[in-house]
């Protein structure tokens, strides 16, 4: 059983917590909510304005720094600083911090843990592995990031075009559900484009996907280039991707070689939009529908991705692996 820490419980920590509870060899032992009423946690939990699952039963809150689910203890802290929690008191070797305050390896140390996963791209040169990327790649790192829900999404399907018929070049640009650094109104705090209205505008935004695509798929340098749009969505979001391949191929064709994948999904048949794949696991679901040839053996290909929910499963299953592999070596 590999022992797991939480840090921040926003829309990601609170999705990752909540997949974790079907996990059997992990068990969430601790998680950090600054300035949350513990009293608060059966609502928070079993009530969800954009994703729809199974309630959670037996959530009963012990006191000011307990509750159980199912008899399981859950301790929860308060912090705001990393040095003040104190995880190997409760024999945790893994936290995954999801607050996006800790993006460096200087600064996620101050977990004083042995492993730290962060869930956004770093801001230095910390290890990126993403699972059905580059995962295969990890050698026993103790500070990594899983990057961004883009990369998890993006990366899979650039993988599978980059080994089986190579990429010349290609550019995307995501559709982006608007994120919690948005705010309802126009505010007066200036940034970029992100202080205005998130329920009347389509706001251009930049992505930080493209450094980090190459930093995982290094054949790829100077070959990707992106940008982002943030739309008036809640969830779920849509990558149009361009790509030129070097090796001859049709679009009927390439939608069938990736059916052959583990790990991409095609939806055919059925005229989806974005509220359809709410609370999916897949993060690079190919519409067939939206897809197009283009000349010289350029495609363009459409990936709906749960910028939430897939994101939060890609951590998880990143977790599994590099727990499972420090254990074996």
């Amino acid at each position: 059983m590999v022992h797991i820490g939480i840090n921040g419980f926003g829309r990601i920590g609170k999705s990752i917590f909540i997949q974790i509870l079907q996990q059997s060899h992990l068990k969430v032992v601790a998680i950090n909510i600054p300035n949350f009423d513990i009293y608060n946690i059966e609502t928070y939990l079993n009530y969800d304005s954009c994703h729809q699952y199974h309630s959670i039963p037996n959530i009963k809150v012990i006191d000011q720094e307990y509750f159980c689910i199912g008899g399981h203890k859950i301790r929860v802290f308060n912090h705001r600083d990393a040095r003040e929690i104190n995880w190997k008191k409760y024999n945790i070797d893994y936290v995954i911090d999801s607050t996006g305050a800790y993006l460096t390896t200087e600064k996620v140390k101050l977990h004083n843990v042995n492993y730290v996963i962060m869930c956004a791209p770093p801001k230095d040169e910390t290890p990126q592995f993403i699972v059905d990327g580059n995962h295969d790649l990890y050698r026993g790192e103790q500070y990594i990031s899983n990057s961004s829900c883009t990369t998890n999404s993006i990366v899979p399907v650039l993988k599978f075009l980059e080994d089986h018929y190579q990429i010349e070049s290609a550019n995307f640009t995501t559709i982006h559900a608007t994120t919690a650094s948005q705010t309802t109104i126009d505010t007066n705090h200036l940034d970029k484009r992100t202080h205005r209205s998130i329920y009347n505008n389509i706001i251009p935004h930049t992505t930080g996907a493209s450094k980090s695509i190459t930093k995982i798929i290094s054949s790829l340098e100077g070959k990707v280039f992106g940008t982002s749009l943030r739309v008036p969505v809640i969830n779920v979001s849509l990558i149009d991707l361009n790509v030129r391949l070097i090796k001859k191929t049709d679009l009927q064709t390439l939608l069938k070689h990736f059916q052959e994948s583990n790990y991409i999904q095609i939806s055919s048949g059925k005229y989806l939009v974005s509220s359809d794949f709410n609370t999916s696991t897949c993060p690079s679901i190919i519409d067939s529908n939206a897809c197009m040839s283009l000349p010289n053996n350029e495609f363009k290909l459409m990936i709906w991705y749960d910028n939430e929910w897939s994101y939060s499963h890609k951590v998880i299953k990143l977790v599994s692996y590099i727990s499972k592999y420090n254990f074996e070596t």
